[in-house]
């Protein structure tokens, strides 16, 4: 791979992660039932990446295990965000790259520099977060539940060997929403109003076809780590958008999180 070629999959990466920054404004104004958004927002999104076109490139088991995890984390986020606090729910699940490194360790050695970057970027977190409050035992454990299946999902994907990323994505989104249709009938759809509409219209546009369409593509080119890694951007971004939208003024902690985070960022893709 070139040079070229790598900045442009850690530019997507990054353009990625700052999607990922709208989900939970997104999530939050929507009203609707964890199961209805993860059913909803899979579903139109791989019918708009088919493009028209039916090819398999991988076995049907492959789309399921990629699909379940993905619907898995998905939901098992909103659920935690449900029934714990945000503050709570968003260190937990920015504890997947620890979670990739360990999955990773498990094939191959792990450079140093990885886990110092991983480190960082989890401090830089905590401190955006910074003073945690106690949630929810439950909403908890489940957030980091969440964090475990997308980190199962970014170490698998990384394996997974393809021709065109677009179908690949577009097969994973659709499995995705076929395995959450059962809990997408025993939830119903939650609130349903303009709000909501345009809440749902959101997060297909922005962090389902942006922030998670540029991992896939940019599995095997970059490492699961490091994709994990510049995930952690989310709650720099959604700190940033704070200030516009709910006038909510970052303290000192929260820029010196955001720092670190972007920090992080920038060590892993200097060293490579």
């Amino acid at each position: 791979m070139t040079i070229l070629e790598r900045k442009f999959y850690y530019l997507l990466l990054i353009l990625g992660g700052i999607s990922f920054g709208t989900a939970s404004i997104f999530i939050k104004e929507s009203g609707m039932t964890p199961a209805s958004i993860t059913f909803l927002r899979f579903l139109v999104a791989g019918a708009m990446l088919t493009r028209g076109k039916l090819r398999l490139e991988l076995r049907a088991r492959d789309y399921l295990v990629l699909g379940g995890l993905l619907a898995f984390h998905m939901f098992t986020f909103i659920e935690g965000v449900y029934h714990t606090t945000i503050m709570d729910a968003t260190v937990l699940v920015s504890t997947s790259p620890f979670f990739v490194v360990i999955f990773t360790a498990l094939r191959k050695n792990v450079v140093l520099r990885d886990v110092e970057a991983v480190l960082i970027g989890f401090i830089g977190v905590v401190l955006i977060n910074f003073p945690l409050n106690e949630g929810n035992l439950v909403g908890n454990l489940i957030s980091l539940i969440s964090a475990l299946s997308i980190a199962l999902y970014t170490f698998r994907l990384s394996s997974v060997k393809y021709e065109d990323p677009l179908s690949l994505t577009a097969w994973i989104y659709l499995f995705s929403s076929l395995l959450s249709f059962p809990f997408f009938l025993l939830q119903g759809l939650g609130r349903v109003d303009l709000t909501s509409v345009l809440s749902l219209i959101g997060l297909i546009a922005i962090p389902t076809l942006i922030g998670h369409t540029s991992i896939v593509i940019s599995s095997g080119k970059v490492k699961p780590q490091h994709i994990e890694t510049i995930g952690l951007l989310e709650p720099v971004v959604a700190t940033t958008l704070s200030i516009p939208l709910f006038g909510e003024i970052p303290s000192v902690l929260q820029l010196g999180g955001s720092a670190l985070v972007i920090l992080s960022i920038l060590f892993i893709i200097k060293g490579g």
